[in-house]
Formats: structure tokens, C-alpha cells, sequence
């Protein structure tokens, strides 16, 4: 029975080849008895002449036992030109000669067996360098071979254009410069398995997905939408046409774009290689890297980026490669190049209702109590991603073990989802514990009626659309509300009781981290902190916001140009927003009016009237006071305190109280409020 070739025995074949090559150019330069001082290639070549014992010469020189095993192995290698398991047989198919393959070899020696290295440096007239030199290779190149090899120095040129060869010392004589293979490209070439860690990437991620983990376009439909995977079943076939190069996909992060592409890969019984948001200044040696990569694996390569605002990036051609690409990008920013500029577009929306439930009840796969109520819930109230979804599942499994519950509830889901966001919004913004009752916020009739509206606009965002007349196409689902009043009015406890009610995290954006003096910085953390809060369905609270939607100014400078730039760029994501912000002001007279258009919900936050002061002391003083009720009563109806200032007031007073060991009193009380009005450099009504 034939002994199967696997891409490790291919491999070895070759290397032997190489071998015999090297050691009949070392016996011609050095006579036959120059292996006494190279006793580590004794073992190599008595395993090789074992071997192939009947069909090489008896008694011959090593030079014309190298003539005859290159016609042996020529022979056997062409029985494996149709089996594209192997990696060397796909680098034929992608245009590469027997020739191009022994340079390969030849120059792969030193990553076999380091000893080769000492043998090269001898060879050449480069006592230090002890990789392959264009000079030698030449030589090794002429030495036995066909009349019709192309030199050396062309054969590796091209190699090293196709991303398979690394050349060194560019700036010395062609007869110098050294050869290399990527480390990463070696591994695929012998069959190895994938080892992201070796490959030069900086802070990204090449991920290595084999076909059997990819979905199929089956197991897709109700996660995505019919129309996009309609399509993309075309795409190979446009390829083949060259009709496009590609196709690019936009859409949030997590939204399915990998799994659609994945998808496509399965379909050609491909792999696929996920090069996940390279730095900018890396990419061309990533392009560099991944093209012969995605031909030895065969693999297709997908490159997610995320260009900032305006930005547009150059993505260069993937070295050697020039099948099927795909693109993943946000909704921001562009591309150039002519890889990318061949390339269709689509884009994937975020799921609806019906595919965040398919996505759970795979996810959680019955392990949840009152399977169809928990479902259910956190399919129709969290509006997350497939990609969020995914990992919550996963650690929502974790968080139930860690509470001891028999099966996941409610919570141990909820616990994941903040896990979560923790992790992805923590340089960006700052979580806000929603942890407000309703009958903590205490604001007028009117303030009250309107925040009830708000939330329910926000539990009805996505089913709303579908009853809304065609003068709402394009509508997202983003809810955007404005609250103004005065400091202390009580914006900010509203903003976590809506949280509390929709039983959503809330976090207040962190301006220092956001905003920056660098010229698109702003929008570049703008879009970061936005896309992260739309994929995990997060509240975004941004205080005091008339600091970045501020009226845009007449252009008489560059900074208010540029400050104009961050104004129209926060314009036009807030009306493309899928999520819900709240954002407070004191002045909203300071806001840029194009902003309060399209704005979804203004409420206004007025001071508390003397009945809300008597309700605010009621809520903040401790349970055991001995307050008089005539001092209460007094400081409700002279002491015109915002609920900010009464809560200071009360606190200042509990702490007398504490420090002298009882309890909060008339005369502790009195000094609290005298405190506040110190503090607007005012007398106080009570004194």
C-alpha cells in the first residue's frame, strides 16, 4: 500500500532534495572528502541514499548522484500536483515554478537544521552571515540545473514580492544580501498547526478559523438578514467572473459580519484567516504576511478595521494574493487601494427581535429557568448584538455556577452583560450604579409625566418603527432626550432611574478621555465610545453636554474650524445612534439649535416649589431625627433649595450629628442650610 503524503512528507522530500543539492556543490567546491568536516550532514545523506538505495548509481560522484535524484524526485513530486492538501502544491497553483520551490528550500535549510547556517557562511565569503546569500544561491542555482533557470537573485525577487522570502541588507551588493523565510510562512509550508503568536502584528489579533468551525449559510438564516445572505452566495461566482475582488461588509461590531464571510469561506470549503483591527501603521506588513498565509492555508483573509471619522485608509495588496478578500468595517471612515476599490459593499444592520431570540435559545440551549419568560425578556428588552449576545451566553453560564443557581436566571445574565460593558467602555466612560427608586426623584407633575413617556418610548424603540408612516423611512431605533434646569434639580438621579426601569447600565461619558486637543482625536473617541454603547445596548449619559454640542461659531481661526468639524460630526451620529443617551445641561440656551432638532424628548428640570423641599427633607434626613417639624416646615417654605443643596445640607447636618454621638437636631440642621448659603454667598432665611 502507497504511503499517504502528507504536507509534513512532501516537506521532507523536498528538504532531502536540498540536501543533496547542497552537499554535491560542497563536494565539487571541496573535494569528496570535505564531509569529514561536516559530520552533521553524514546522517542526512545516508537516510536519503538508504532510501532511494536501488535507483541511485553505485559508484558515482556526489554531483552526478544529484543529477539522478533530482529526476527521481521530479518524477515522484509531479504524482502530487493535484492534491491541494498540500501547501507546496497550492504555491504552485498560484503560479510558483519547481524552481521558485528550491529557492524556498535552499533558503529553508537554516530553519531545519541551524548547522546549515555554519555550512552557508563557509560557502559564501561572509564568515558572520549565516543565511543564504543571493551570491550563493546563484551558484547553487547553475549548479546541475536546467539551462533555462532563471537566476537566482530573479527567482528570489519575485519570492520575495509574493511575501514568501524576506530580503536582508538591501543596501549592500546584490551578492550580499541574505535571505530569509518568515517565521509564520515556514509553519504553514510544512503543514504546522496555526500559531498566531509568532506573527508580527503588534496589538491585533490574526485569528485562524478552520472550516469545520465556520456556520454554513443554513445555520445563518434568522440571524441575518435573508436579502444580505442572498447575496452573498453570489460572490464567489462575481469573483471568478472578475467581477469584483471582494466584497466589504459595514456594520457594528458583533453584528454577524465575520459569521456572514465565514459563511462564504464554508461554502468554497475554505478556512478563513480574521485579521482583527491591526494597528494602522502595521498593515502593510500584515498585508505582506497574510497574502502568502491565506495561499498556504487555504484560506480567505478577512481584514476588520475601524478608520476614524473621515478617515481614509490605504489598505495595500495582500502580498501574492489575488482571489477572494472580505472587509470588515464600521459605519465610518473609507478606504483606498485596488484591492479594496474592486470591492462590493453591503452592509448588516443590527439584529431585530426575532434574531436576538434564535441567537438566545442557542446560546442558553434550555438552561435557563422558565425557558420561554427569560428568553423572551432579554430578547425583547436588550437590544444587543449577535457577537454581545454570544459572549454573555458564555459567561451568564459562569456567573449562575458562581450564585449556585441550578439554571441561568435573569440575573446571572444581567451580571454578565456588566461584566461586559466593564470591560469594553472602561477608558471611555464611567458606569453609573442604577440603583434609583422612583419615589427617590422628587420633581413636578409635569417633569414626572414626561419621564414616564421617555420610558416608555424607550421599551417601545424597535417595535415602534414598524407602526410609524413612510415619512419615518430611514428612522433608527436610537432614543436621544435632552434634560435642562439648574445645577441640583435632580437631572442626574433621572437619568439613573430610567436606567433602573429599563434595567439598563448607564454610563456617564467621561469627557477628559474623550476630548482632545489633536486634531480628529475627538471624533475618533466619539465613534469608539458610541459603537461600543450601541453593540451592549448601554445608556449613555453625557453631563453637561453643552461642552461638546455647543453653537458652532463663524470660522475665523483654525481651532474654529476645527471645533465646527466635532460639532457636524457629533450631529450626524447622533441622528444615526441605535441606542438611548440622555444628556443634561444647565444652559440650553448654549446649545447648538440644530442639536435640539433632533433631539427626541425635552424635559425640563425646574427648582423644587416649597411641597417638593418638604418631600426632599422627608427623603434625606435619617429615620431617627428629632428635627422639629416646625423647622421643616420653615426651611420648606423660606429656604428655596435645589435637591442637590438639601441633600448637602442634610448630609453636613448628619455629620455633626455623628461626630458628637447623637442625633440630627434643630441646631445641626440650621447649620447645614447656613452652609449652603454660605456657599451662594447669601444670608440664610433661618437666621
Amino acid at each position: 500500500m502507497a504511503t499517504a503524503i502528507t504536507p509534513q512528507l512532501h516537506i521532507q522530500r523536498w528538504q532531502q532534495q536540498a540536501i543533496v543539492h547542497v552537499a554535491a556543490y560542497l563536494s565539487v567546491v571541496g573535494g569528496e572528502d570535505v564531509f569529514e568536516h561536516y559530520t552533521f550532514l553524514q546522517p542526512y545523506l545516508t537516510e536519503i541514499t538508504t532510501g532511494f538505495r536501488r535507483k541511485l548509481p553505485k559508484v558515482a560522484s556526489w554531483a552526478d548522484i544529484d543529477k539522478t535524484f533530482q529526476t527521481i524526485f521530479d518524477d515522484w513530486d509531479a504524482k502530487t500536483s493535484e492534491n491541494e492538501t498540500l501547501p507546496l502544491v497550492r504555491l504552485r497553483q498560484a503560479g510558483l515554478t519547481t524552481a521558485h520551490l528550491r529557492v524556498l528550500l535552499l533558503t529553508a535549510l537554516v530553519e531545519v537544521d541551524a548547522r546549515f547556517g555554519t555550512l552557508y557562511s563557509i560557502l559564501h565569503p561572509f564568515p558572520d552571515e549565516q543565511r543564504l546569500t543571493l551570491g550563493l544561491l546563484d551558484s547553487l542555482m547553475q549548479f546541475n540545473g536546467a539551462p533555462t533557470v532563471p537566476p537566482g537573485w530573479q527567482l528570489a525577487s519575485d519570492l520575495e514580492r509574493r511575501g514568501l522570502l524576506t530580503l536582508h541588507y538591501a543596501e549592500k551588493p546584490r551578492a550580499s544580501q541574505a535571505l530569509s523565510i518568515p517565521g509564520p510562512v515556514w509553519d504553514a509550508m510544512t503543514g504546522d498547526a496555526f500559531s498566531p503568536h509568532i506573527a508580527p502584528l503588534g496589538a491585533s489579533q490574526l485569528i485562524y478559523h478552520p472550516q469545520d468551525s465556520l456556520k454554513t449559510f443554513g445555520e445563518l438564516e434568522g440571524l441575518l438578514p435573508a436579502d444580505v445572505l442572498e447575496r452573498l452566495q453570489r460572490v464567489p461566482d462575481l469573483v471568478q467572473k472578475n467581477l469584483t475582488q471582494g466584497v466589504i461588509l459595514r456594520g457594528m461590531r458583533g453584528c454577524g459580519r465575520l459569521w456572514a464571510l465565514g459563511a462564504v469561506a464554508r461554502s468554497l470549503n475554505r478556512d478563513l484567516l480574521h485579521v482583527q483591527r491591526p494597528e494602522i501603521n502595521t498593515l502593510p506588513q500584515i498585508c505582506r504576511l497574510v497574502g502568502p498565509l491565506a495561499i498556504l492555508r487555504r484560506a480567505i483573509p478577512v481584514i476588520e478595521l475601524e478608520p476614524a471619522p473621515g478617515e481614509i485608509l490605504n489598505l495595500p495588496p495582500l502580498a501574492g494574493y489575488d482571489d477572494l478578500l472580505g472587509i470588515l468595517l464600521n459605519r465610518d471612515g473609507s478606504l483606498s487601494g485596488l484591492q479594496a476599490e474592486g470591492c462590493i459593499t453591503l452592509q448588516i444592520s443590527p439584529p431585530g427581535y426575532a434574531a436576538r431570540q434564535k441567537l438566545w435559545q442557542l446560546c442558553l440551549d434550555g438552561h435557563v429557568l422558565e425557558d420561554a419568560d427569560v428568553v423572551d425578556t432579554v430578547s425583547r428588552n436588550y437590544h444587543l448584538t449577535l457577537g454581545t449576545i454570544e459572549q454573555v451566553g458564555q459567561l451568564s453560564h459562569a456567573y449562575a455556577a458562581l450564585n449556585e443557581h441550578d439554571a441561568i436566571a435573569l440575573d446571572d445574565l444581567r451580571e454578565a452583560s456588566q461584566s461586559l460593558n466593564q470591560q469594553t467602555l472602561e477608558n471611555l466612560a464611567t458606569r453609573v450604579f442604577a440603583d434609583m427608586a422612583p419615589e427617590g426623584l422628587v420633581v413636578s407633575e409635569a417633569t414626572t409625566k414626561a419621564l414616564d413617556n421617555l420610558i416608555l418610548r424607550c421599551q417601545c424603540r424597535e417595535s415602534l418603527l414598524d407602526q410609524l408612516g413612510t415619512g419615518f423611512t430611514g428612522m433608527s431605533r436610537g432614543v436621544r432626550a435632552l434634560f435642562t434646569g439648574t445645577s441640583g434639580t435632580g437631572k442626574t438621579l433621572a437619568a439613573r432611574m430610567i436606567a433602573a426601569r429599563l434595567r439598563l447600565d448607564l454610563y456617564r461619558v467621561d469627557l477628559a478621555s474623550v476630548v482632545s486637543k489633536y486634531i480628529g482625536e475627538t471624533e475618533r473617541n466619539l465613534s469608539r465610545l458610541f459603537a461600543r454603547a450601541e453593540e451592549q445596548d448601554i445608556i449613555l449619559l453625557l453631563d453637561e453636554g453643552d461642552s461638546l454640542l455647543t453653537a458652532r461659531t463663524d470660522v475665523r481661526s483654525s481651532n474654529d474650524r476645527y471645533a465646527n468639524l466635532e460639532t457636524n460630526y457629533l450631529l450626524q451620529r447622533l441622528e444615526q445612534y441605535e441606542g438611548i443617551i440622555l444628556i443634561t445641561t444647565n444652559t440650553a440656551s448654549r446649545i447648538d439649535s440644530a442639536f435640539q432638532r433632533r433631539i427626541d424628548v425635552l424635559i425640563e428640570f425646574s427648582a423644587p416649589d416649597p411641597g417638593q423641599r418638604q418631600r426632599l427633607w422627608t427623603l434625606h434626613l435619617p429615620s431617627n431625627h428629632s428635627v422639629s417639624q416646625a423647622l421643616l416646615q420653615r426651611a420648606a417654605l423660606r429656604c428655596s433649595l435645589t435637591g442637590g443643596q438639601i441633600r448637602n445640607a442634610a448630609l453636613h447636618a448628619s455629620l455633626l450629628a455623628f461626630q458628637t454621638q447623637a442625633e440630627v437636631n434643630d441646631e445641626f440642621l440650621t447649620e447645614g442650610i447656613q452652609r449652603e448659603y454660605t456657599k451662594l454667598g447669601a444670608a440664610s432665611p433661618l437666621r
